[in-house]
């Protein structure tokens, strides 16, 4: 308790001293308004719902994008890792989409999918899928032999030991790729609604801007930010408990 009260006292001291530098005029308030005035903005947002009605919108795109990312990264990072004829068949492939920004599919996703939530959910797919790929394919490629030789060894099947130990080995890996992507999603939710969406929070920061409501875009800007910071911090957690076998193999 003590640890984590001393993680926020310097973000607290800085935006104790962010609302005394604009009072005293140190800092010019059509730039870099006061804490006090975005949390004034922020608490009308939430009084009227809006705020709520745009994380949720934002919310089931982040998800589904997620998902759709994660799940079509592990599947194929598990194929092209344990089969070599598909991994000599894919990996220039996927080596070659890889580096490509998930940005300049703008245009393609637009093209594809029209106006919407569908690109948005498009972009975040295309941006999560390579990082669980690679951690996954390294995860499996990087198992041990020695684990599978024991396990055969004690008379596991295949299906037994392709759960048991090639998974559960990597599984460090696989949740590794998991936190990255979480981190992309958040910026590729925010690119993919500013391709004119009915909602979500960052079609509201892009309106914010285009009114120049700066209170409102940082006020929305740090929202976003403490979504992916609790977002990170529940996988954390999550990731320990899943992985508190390898932490007692370390002792």
């Amino acid at each position: 308790m003590k640890v984590a009260i001393q993680k926020w006292w310097f973000p607290i001291f800085l935006l104790c001293f962010w609302e005394f530098s604009v009072s005293n005029k140190w800092l010019d308030h059509s730039f870099f308004p006061a804490p006090s005035s975005m949390i004034i903005v922020m608490w009308g947002d939430i009084l009227s719902g809006k705020i709520i009605h745009d994380s949720w919108a934002s919310f089931q795109r982040f998800f589904v994008g997620l998902f759709i990312g994660s799940t079509l990264g592990v599947l194929l990072g598990l194929t092209m890792a344990v089969s070599k004829s598909v991994d000599f068949m894919l990996s220039a492939i996927v080596q070659i989409i890889r580096a490509i920004p998930p940005i300049t599919w703008i245009g393609f996703s637009i093209l594809w999918f029209g106006i919407g939530t569908k690109p948005a959910i498009f972009l975040i797919s295309l941006g999560t899928i390579f990082p669980m790929l690679i951690n996954t394919y390294d995860g499996v490629r990087q198992v041990d032999e020695i684990y599978i030789r024991a396990a055969m060894n004690l008379g596991a099947k295949r299906r037994m030991l392709f759960w048991n130990v090639i998974l559960s080995a990597a599984l460090p890996n696989i949740l590794t790729g998991l936190r990255v992507s979480i981190g992309l999603a958040w910026i590729l939710m925010v690119v993919g609604e500013l391709i004119a969406v009915p909602n979500g929070l960052g079609q509201t920061l892009m309106r914010a801007q285009d009114y120049n409501q700066v209170d409102r875009m940082l006020a929305y800007m740090i929202v976003i930010g403490l979504y992916g910071f609790l977002s990170d911090l529940l996988l954390v957690q999550i990731s320990n408990y899943l992985l508190r076998w390898q932490r007692g193999l370390e002792r």
